[in-house]
């Protein structure tokens, strides 16, 4: 196998795994994050560095049409391999194409709604306020979210121990991103998340880790928290507790109400 066809075999195993371990995006956060719409709304959405969708198929399901737009054609894929098992009046709301936050490939004023999940901080982030700025509708809404570990709960310091041998990273989730100051009236809300899963998905979701990854002894990391993970699995299903606090804001433009 040539040197092309073994990173592209590797970036499809990466993408495969991220929408496999990765937290989903409920309902409730999505639909906050839209601007809370009444449920008979049917908004056009840009899920702007969709990756596989995990937040994408969120907003379909929800009743939206939604343009999923990355970077990776591998991400892309696993999310159209994805709306295969949707029921076809879901998966019929979603589109994909390639695309970065810098160069939306979508007209003027041609979405009521964008929604950046877990991606805002890889853009240059003048270019894309531009972009967003361009293809959003008057009166539209930007929402943004993160998922954080929820750093209260015991078990998330056990593995921070394990994983964070320089000591806490800085939280860049405590403020409105700077670019968006003065466009607006930007909400910040704080949604508890749990995410749950078994114990060898636990070990493959901190194997995708970049912080995991360049340790030299990311072996003996990873045999720790599987170790955590098997101490604290619930004994009837199996699966772990990993409580998370899904950081979400929203831009309300002038002239736009919003409840919820």
């Amino acid at each position: 196998m040539n040197q092309f066809h073994s990173a592209t075999k590797a970036l499809s195993h990466s993408a495969v795994l991220h929408d496999d371990v990765r937290p989903t995006w409920s309902a409730g956060a999505v639909s906050w994050l839209l601007g809370s719409p009444l449920s008979d709304q049917r908004l056009a959405v840009l899920d702007l560095g969709s990756g596989t969708g995990l937040g994408t198929r969120t907003i379909a399901t929800l009743g939206h049409t939604v343009t999923a737009v990355d970077t990776s054609a591998d991400m892309l894929s696993v999310l159209r391999k994805s709306c295969e098992e949707l029921p076809p009046g879901v998966a019929n709301r979603i589109t994909t194409t390639s695309g970065s936050a810098e160069r939306i490939p979508l007209g003027d004023q041609s979405v009521d709604a964008i929604i950046c999940l877990q991606a805002w901080h890889w853009v240059e982030p003048e270019q894309a306020t531009h972009e967003c700025d361009r293809v959003l509708k008057p009166n539209g809404m930007m929402g943004m979210a993160w998922h954080t570990w929820d750093r209260t709960n015991t078990w998330v310091q056990a593995l921070a121990t394990i994983v964070e041998s320089d000591g806490t990273p800085a939280d860049q989730t405590l403020s409105v991103p700077g670019e968006f100051a003065g466009r607006g009236t930007f909400e910040r809300k704080e949604l508890p998340f749990n995410h749950e899963l078994t114990v060898g998905q636990l070990v493959q979701l901190a194997s995708s880790w970049s912080f995991v990854t360049q340790r030299s002894d990311q072996h003996a990391v990873l045999a720790k928290i599987r170790y955590l993970g098997e101490q604290t699995a619930s004994p009837d299903t199996g699966l772990v507790s990993f409580p998370h606090i899904t950081a979400a804001f929203r831009l309300q433009r002038p002239g736009r109400g919003v409840t919820g």
